[in-house]
């Protein structure tokens, strides 16, 4: 199980670079779901005017803790997960860069899971009067980001069926295609590759096996010539076979 190093609140802040158009990664992911206005842009580039860099692995919040700020993610990888008294973890869902973590955050008291980060990333904290604002004076930002919460759900419900009847294999061949193409979607990677900054204990969580069992399993994938996996970079070899592998 990997430690997470970094406790809520203590990542050191900084004020965030300029982002404009389609380099901002939460107003790419938006386009896509709705035409927004230059005054929607302008309202979102606003949410990455400071930002906190966090170190791979390292808590933005736990289970329990008062719902305050959403999180969204700029640079890096990071995730929903659940964690078992006795230790071991579920990642739930992974953060990839463009995601808001949690549209929902208006409705909730305390968080019922944690966020952490997979990777170095960089991680804005909105505040819940921030996210408020925003959904009230814009509404197609609004319908953009519902937009983006009904696929997200939609992905958890693909990964549930993953983890109830697909093999390791399967499991992360449908990972592997879902993070090369969501970060396609929004020009941060290749049609066919894209950086994985996530160790084998990572993957092991996401799909719930363990260390061991995802060795073999990649090491199964590269043998069949579908993937390539190296120095933090992801290429998909096979396209047709890997989808195939993974029941897309």
């Amino acid at each position: 199980m990997i430690s997470l190093q970094s406790q809520p609140g203590t990542l050191p802040h900084r004020h965030a670079r300029q982002h404009d158009g389609m380099a901002d990664p939460l107003v790419a992911r938006l386009t896509v779901l709705a035409s927004l206005s230059a005054d929607d842009r302008a309202a979102l580039a606003q949410l990455a005017s400071r930002e906190a860099m966090a170190g791979a692995h390292a808590d933005l919040v736990r289970d329990g803790e008062a719902a305050e700020t959403a999180f969204l993610v700029m640079e890096g990888i990071a995730c929903r997960y659940l964690q078992t008294a006795a230790g071991p973890r579920q990642i739930l869902t992974l953060l990839l860069p463009g995601d808001l973590c949690d549209l929902d955050l208006i409705h909730l008291e305390r968080w019922d899971h944690g966020v952490a980060t997979l990777s170095p990333c960089r991680v804005v904290r909105v505040p819940r009067a921030v996210l408020e604002d925003l959904l009230v004076t814009h509404s197609t930002v609004k319908v953009a980001l519902r937009r983006a919460k009904l696929e997200a759900e939609a992905r958890s419900r693909g990964w549930l069926t993953a983890l109830g009847v697909r093999s390791a294999a399967e499991r992360l061949a449908y990972l592997f295609c879902e993070i090369v193409d969501r970060q396609h979607a929004i020009g941060m990677a290749e049609r066919d590759a894209c950086s994985l900054p996530l160790t084998q204990v990572d993957l092991a969580e996401c799909v719930g096996v363990t260390i061991v069992h995802v060795n073999r399993t990649l090491r199964e994938l590269r043998s069949l010539d579908l993937i390539e996996l190296k120095d933090r970079h992801l290429r998909i070899l096979n396209r047709a076979g890997l989808e195939a592998l993974a029941g897309r």
